[in-house]
């Protein structure tokens, strides 16, 4: 393998292309960037082009697409305005209201975890998917998902960079909207994020300002350097989520969590903020605010307390914690033309544990 080139601390990034095999990687340094393009050596490398959905018709969407279908594309109003002899195929139904089709998404904190899931998520719903993380080089996880779009022909793409440092990010959304083939940014996750456990007496104050940097500053210098990208793209806007969690809106019990809980706070409340300033650019701003559920930050703390697991399940009227995956659904929506009205909004999902 390649060792990287030396480069300029305030650019730190890397890219790697769909699946990457360490015994394999190849250093392709682009002109004029500051960062290193990994690929696979004995394949040229395909224009994006997502295979066809047989069973969906979204020709009347858009390459970049923008606000939703006029109203006579949908529902009920499609169908009246119809000549009652014919039908017209190109009427959206509501699976491409869903599709991510020709959008181009980023996904920070994606290397592993909820926002691999998240990633993998927006690639199978058709979208050109950039994550964004800390290590410089993808993780065996992510390479697994990598080969795994590769075989459905379809792209995800990883670029190292660290999200509390704001030239890296206003760096990177740029050469995304240069290099995703789709020439837009229409999707933005902001799931990077870290805990500890400290109880509150002892928290050391250096490791609050910790979680509070990473969790709250590099969630809103993510979703700026996005939407500075989107403000450029006329009729076009976008979709950004930052990821929340139930602790920003109720204490977990027995948890030492406190710079967690305010951080997760503080996303929710920005989440708002941004929703109403940017909505006039059509960049509709949502939070989402997952419960208990089994990921990489918890897991290691699940195996070694089995109480904790039982206690957890025990609180949730589902009886149990959840799955990465069940996150999947609500994150393509909030992405997609279905959720064209949704601005501002936070959605729970947690099995139901917060409504006690």
């Amino acid at each position: 393998m390649l060792a990287p080139r030396s480069l300029p601390s305030s650019a730190l990034l890397r890219t790697a292309v769909q699946a990457i095999k360490p015994s394999k990687q190849v250093a392709a340094p682009l002109a004029s960037r500051s960062f290193t393009l990994w690929t696979r050596p004995t394949e040229k490398k395909k224009h994006w082009d997502a295979p066809p959905r047989p069973a969906i018709d979204a020709s009347d969407m858009p390459l970049n697409p923008g606000p939703p279908p006029p109203e006579n594309k949908i529902g009920v109003n499609a169908i009246l305005k119809q000549n009652s002899e014919s039908l017209d195929r190109h009427t959206t139904t509501i699976f491409s209201e869903f599709s991510l089709e020709g959008m181009t998404a980023v996904v920070t904190g994606g290397n592993r975890g909820l926002g691999l899931e998240m990633a993998l998520a927006y690639v199978e719903a058709g979208a050109h998917v950039y994550v964004i993380d800390l290590p410089e080089e993808p993780c065996e996880e992510f390479r697994k998902v990598a080969d795994h779009c590769h075989k459905l022909d379809r792209q995800i793409e990883y670029i190292s960079a660290d999200v509390t440092n704001k030239e890296e990010m206003n760096e990177a959304m740029p050469y995304i909207l240069e290099h995703s083939g789709t020439n837009s940014l229409d999707i933005c996750v902001a799931c990077a994020g870290i805990m500890q456990t400290f109880p509150a007496i002892d928290y050391p104050i250096e490791e609050f300002r910790k979680v509070m940097e990473v969790n709250t500053m590099g969630v809103f210098i993510t979703a700026q350097a996005a939407a500075r990208v989107m403000y450029t793209q006329e009729n076009v806007g976008g979709s950004i989520v930052l990821i929340g969690s139930m602790s920003g809106t109720v204490v977990n019990r027995d948890q030492q969590w406190v710079a967690y809980n305010t951080s997760k706070a503080a996303v929710l409340q920005m989440g708002r903020n941004l929703a109403a300033e940017w909505g006039p650019k059509n960049i509709r701003v949502n939070t989402v605010s997952p419960g208990y559920i089994r990921t990489n930050l918890v897991a290691d703390q699940l195996d070694s307390d089995p109480e904790m697991l039982r206690r957890w399940s025990d609180a949730n009227p589902l009886g149990r914690i959840g799955r990465p995956h069940e996150l999947r659904g609500v994150m393509v929506w909030l992405a997609s033309h279905a959720s064209s009205f949704c601005n501002g909004a936070d959605i729970i999902v947690t099995g139901g544990h917060t409504i006690w």
